[in-house]
């Protein structure tokens, strides 16, 4: 490759080192995250370009090594013919003011398909039309893989260009599962059934892990620091989203109330909230507040729950609850007191990753979370992180048991005790801990 390319394209030799050696360093792809992995390769043979995005520091690069990694070995391209640009890097801007530039040299070199990956593609300004043209121009030749945080991918005003063009794949920080996967924690193979999983894991001890995972939650190089550095990492991911995404995108001028929205949803983590309470609380007008919110959820450091009601008027009216994307985003700032709070996050982020549409629930007693099936059975929530539980946890369960009698079913999410629960009217609430729920549900 690097002998039959301009000098130009020589300035991408230390970053695709398989030129030289036909496979990716062994120390690149990490942990096999093997659903991303498995979703990146299901579109790899189709023209679309995909789009990989996710919240900053989630693992995306390293996805995309693992994808390359994989098709080097199945042969599916030749490592002559796969170009990863690092589109943030100020020389490769200074050297291709156009990704034209790129994609042209690129394509004049050798025979066969070819796979060139653009990450962080958003530091190419107009990047959704340069894409764009690269697609309409080099479809079937080239296969196109980008990347970059979600703020900017998903919010642009020109995404438009793209439509029907891009695949999109949105990666989070590591499930519980591949949290246990990096400690070097051997799973059997989960039935995905509460009884039969609870027998194959409970001599594991768990619930320790479980309890850390709460604490510094799921971004690889949290996961991997050690203990008297992970607090510190996490306020580094926790500036970059606010500096690097939201600032620079939105072209935020009062940067200090910014923060104080993002940190009121941080600290108040699984709690329903108003826009007016939020104003109030940081002396900004609702409308500003409202804008700062819907900002700082695009980048996706928080997510809101809607109320569940069958009428999206209802839903509109009802006040919505704040889930961030990742626990350690709170605990680093605020410790583990709200322990419970941190605990329903933590079944959040679980819930999320599956892609099901998630609600809450309350009239006079409220339940956390209500899901929606894919055979559209809805199964209603309830976390109760705690020591013992009484028959007053119940309440919320029992009330939407009682306002939605075709419902027979529910969970409640516990710290240690697992068993069926039968109530009065006949339901069944299953009671799951934690660390079970986390890897069975």
């Amino acid at each position: 490759m690097v002998s039959m390319a301009s000098e130009r394209l020589s300035l991408f030799v230390a970053l695709n080192p398989w030129w030289r050696t036909g496979e990716v360093p062994s120390s690149w792809p990490g942990l096999a995250r093997k659903k991303y992995l498995s979703e990146v390769l299901k579109w790899i043979d189709d023209d679309f370009i995909q789009v990989i995005s996710g919240i900053r520091r989630c693992g995306k690069t390293t996805i995309i090594y693992q994808a390359l990694d994989a098709l080097m070995k199945e042969n599916k391209f030749n490592p002559q013919n796969i170009l990863f640009v690092h589109c943030d890097d100020v020389k490769v801007r200074e050297s291709f003011k156009y990704l034209t530039d790129i994609a042209e040299i690129f394509d004049s070199l050798g025979e066969g398909k070819k796979l060139m990956v653009l990450d962080e593609v958003q530091y190419y300004d107009g990047w959704e039309l340069q894409c764009k043209n690269l697609y309409d121009t080099y479809r079937g030749r080239i296969k196109f893989i980008i990347s970059g945080s979600s703020a900017t991918l998903r919010t642009s005003k020109n995404l438009h260009f793209l439509t029907g063009r891009m695949m999109p794949t949105t990666v989070t920080p590591f499930s519980f599962e591949e949290f246990l996967l990096a400690k070097k924690l051997a799973l059997p193979q989960m039935k995905k059934e509460f009884e039969k999983d609870y027998k194959a894991l409970v001599r594991l001890g768990l619930g320790a892990f479980a309890q850390e995972y709460m604490e510094f939650g799921g971004f690889p190089a949290i996961v991997l620091a050690t203990a008297d550095k992970k607090n510190q990492i996490a306020n580094e991911y926790f500036d970059e989203v606010i500096y690097k995404d939201i600032v620079k995108l939105w072209e935020i001028k009062d940067v200090k109330n910014l923060e104080k929205v993002a940190l009121f949803l941080v600290q108040n983590a699984a709690q329903r909230f108003s826009y007016r309470k939020i104003a109030d609380a940081i002396s900004e007008n609702k409308n500003t507040t409202q804008n700062y919110l819907h900002y700082i959820e695009e980048s996706y450091l928080i997510r809101l729950v809607e109320y569940y009601a069958k009428s999206t008027a209802q839903q509109f009216r009802k006040e919505k609850k704040i889930m961030l994307v990742d626990s350690a985003f709170h605990t680093s700032r605020f410790g583990m007191k709200n322990i419970g709070a941190i605990a329903e996050n933590c079944a959040y982020t679980h819930l999320a990753k599956a892609g099901r549409p998630i609600f809450y629930w309350k009239n006079k007693y409220e339940v956390d979370f209500v899901v929606e099936a894919p055979n559209g059975v809805f199964t209603p929530i309830e976390v109760k992180y705690q020591n013992s539980i009484i028959p007053e946890d119940f309440k919320g369960l029992n009330s939407f048991f009682k306002h939605f009698g075709n419902v027979k079913y529910g969970v409640m999410v516990t710290k240690d005790k697992f068993e069926a629960h039968k109530t009065k009217d006949g339901k069944i609430v299953q009671l799951v801990p934690l660390w079970l729920f986390l890897l069975s549900f």
